[in-house]
């Protein structure tokens, strides 16, 4: 019988480490391959997943059964992948050479577990137009087209209205359009 999250995270404040390495086993392919299509890169992906479930360690005894698990995980991954951008951007002066290195790089780092699907395109072509997007874009497609969440969903997990997450949806979408050559 599988057991529910809210039964593990009754146990994981308890200090059980079983139901802890249970609910990694559960959810961290999820939150690597969310925080992956944000960050667009492996390694950094795999640094911001680990620090998700410290959070989730440190937390587990202050839980309350107030929203499911996967919204809280995916908030917390959403955050930090948007500030870890953010600090990247802040560091680097973005030009064409960078991003190029930065696809590159993420293209690279991609196995069949994480990497973005063909879309019938060059994967560079859209590792880059990907790029070229501000990360909350990139969370807000994320979670709509590669976990099929619903927009209010995604809306509890960013913190914003339904309606702002349906207005990044559409512009994130013109965007990725034209920088892969389909719009003005």
């Amino acid at each position: 019988m599988l057991i529910d999250d809210s039964e593990l995270m009754r146990r994981l404040a308890g200090g059980d480490q079983q139901a802890f390495a249970s609910l990694l086993s559960r959810h961290s392919k999820l939150v690597l391959n969310v925080l992956y299509r944000i960050v667009l890169s492996r390694d950094d992906a795999e640094d911001l997943c680990q620090e998700v479930f410290e959070r989730l360690w440190r937390q587990a005894p202050q839980w309350r059964d107030e929203a499911k698990l996967t919204t809280w995980l995916y908030r917390v991954a959403n955050n930090l992948a948007i500030n870890f951008r953010q600090r990247v951007q802040q560091r680097y002066v973005l030009n064409e050479d960078l991003l190029m290195a930065e696809c590159d790089a993420a293209s690279a780092d991609a196995d069949a577990e994480v990497s973005m699907p063909s879309l019938g395109m060059g994967d560079d072509a859209l590792m880059r137009a990907l790029a070229s997007l501000p990360a909350n874009y990139r969370a807000v497609l994320a979670f709509r087209f590669y976990r099929d969440l619903a927009v209010k969903d995604i809306a509890e997990i960013m913190g914003i209205s339904a309606k702002a997450v349906e207005s990044q949806l559409g512009r994130a979408k013109a965007q990725l359009k034209q920088n892969l050559g389909g719009g003005e």
